[in-house]
Formats: C-alpha cells, structure tokens, sequence
C-alpha cells in the first residue's frame, strides 16, 4: 500500500476532528474554545480536500457544513470578546 499526501491530508484532518472531539469530551475544552472551533475548521477543510479527490460528495456535504458551523462559532468567539474587536480594528487602520 502505497501512502500518498492525499491520504495524509485526510488523516491529518480527521486527527484534528477527533483530537477537538476527545478535548471536549474530557472536559480539558469547552465547546466554546478558540482551540475547538481552529482544530474543526481545520480538519473539516482538509477533509474536504480529501472527500473532493476521492469523489466522495456525501462526505463533502458534511465536512462543508461542518466548517461552516465552525466559522460561526469563530464568529460567535470574535463577538464575545472586545479585544478581539480591537486588535482588528487597529489592524484596519
């Protein structure tokens, strides 16, 4: 069996996913946590990456809503805190 970047890219993804997961999961994170929402964000594309080349388009459907749910949580991060909203804001200028 040969193990292409493909395929790594795809473990990689699902690593982060399950890494995201167990970490909420034993309480070490919260569903809220910037952490969380980056490791789904990153897995979910990746995956999608991974589904696009393997024509596997169910998986695609899923791993799409998944980093769409995860940019809105990143939203939802930037909304609660202020300093978030200023750092940007200066950056803007």
């Amino acid at each position: 069996m040969i193990i292409t970047p493909l395929e790594i890219l795809g473990v990689v993804g699902m690593a982060l996913i399950l890494f995201a997961f167990y970490r909420v999961n034993s309480g070490k994170w919260t569903n809220k946590s910037l952490w969380y929402e980056l490791d789904n964000l990153f897995g979910a594309g990746l995956l999608c990456v991974y589904s696009w080349q393997k024509t596997a388009y169910a998986v695609l459907a899923l791993n799409a809503i998944w980093l769409i749910v995860a940019l809105i949580g990143l939203r939802s991060i930037y909304d609660r805190h202020p300093r978030l909203k200023k750092a940007v804001s200066k950056t803007k200028r």
